[in-house]
């Protein structure tokens, strides 16, 4: 038995079906092949790219077989979740600077599309997604970032608060919570800093590796998108960065954890 890692799809749907299929875990139905392997999808289906609505049903659906074959099919809760929710929920609340909810989302990377396709059935997926997960000794996070030490300090406690905000009408908090996720490369931008970040997290949270998506390799590497085909390890190799940057042009890729 086997645990795999895809991360940020943004909407890319095809790739997605590519990569399932190339690692035997779809067939060409679309129809669960992994047996009783593990999948994690690392967050942020939604934006930038066309088909979010189609990666999140596909992975709806690739959950339910997977149970029934002793497999299992899991997704963390990203930002572009959390924004997509916030501007269903709340369409036509005014911010601060004046705009509205559904004009910030847009400016986000919103597509119209998935906004208008999207349903109770999608609210309450990611209304239940988990913020963070340990599997094995692999502590998994959607983001390079420390938002989740202001959401509590064991993975119960984050997740809960998580829950509880996603079932919060107070917009601000909405805000808030979105504005600490536009932090990138917490645990790489600063070598020292970074490693303290990184030993932080795994002390609180547990394990031995730090598994995020969030900041594309190419834009945390300063590399071509294309030649990105693997997970990047840091930091010591206490953190491992597996969004390859989909919608910027990488191929993506599955990563199989330890």
């Amino acid at each position: 038995m086997s645990t795999y890692v895809i991360g940020d799809l943004h909407g890319y749907v095809d790739q997605y079906i590519h990569l399932l299929r190339t690692y035997s875990l779809c067939d060409e139905e679309l129809n669960w092949t992994g047996g009783t392997n593990t999948l994690w999808l690392i967050g942020d289906f939604f934006d930038r790219g066309a088909s979010g609505i189609d990666c999140l049903d596909l992975t709806i659906k690739l959950q339910h077989q997977a149970q029934d074959s002793g497999g299992n099919v899991s997704a963390l809760l990203g930002n572009h979740e959390l924004m997509i929710l916030c501007a269903y929920r709340f369409p036509d609340a005014v911010t601060d600077t004046g705009s509205s909810i559904t004009d910030l989302w847009e400016r986000w990377g919103g597509i119209e599309a998935d906004l208008q396709r999207f349903t109770e059935h999608h609210a309450e997926f990611i209304q239940n997604l988990p913020a963070m997960a340990l599997q094995g000794e692999n502590l998994l996070i959607h983001a390079d970032a420390m938002v989740y030490v202001n959401h509590g300090i064991s993975i119960t406690a984050v997740n809960e608060s998580f829950h509880r905000l996603m079932l919060s009408s107070e917009v601000d908090q909405w805000l808030r919570t979105l504005e600490a996720f536009a932090e990138h490369m917490a645990f790489s931008s600063l070598a020292l800093t970074g490693g303290q970040r990184v030993e932080q997290l795994l002390k609180l949270y547990g394990g031995k590796l730090l598994v995020h998506g969030h900041t594309p390799i190419p834009i945390a590497r300063g590399v071509d998108p294309v030649s990105v085909t693997g997970a990047w390890e840091y930091s010591d190799g206490r953190c491992l960065n597996v969004d390859g940057g989909i919608y910027m042009g990488s191929p993506g890729f599955v990563h199989q954890l330890d």
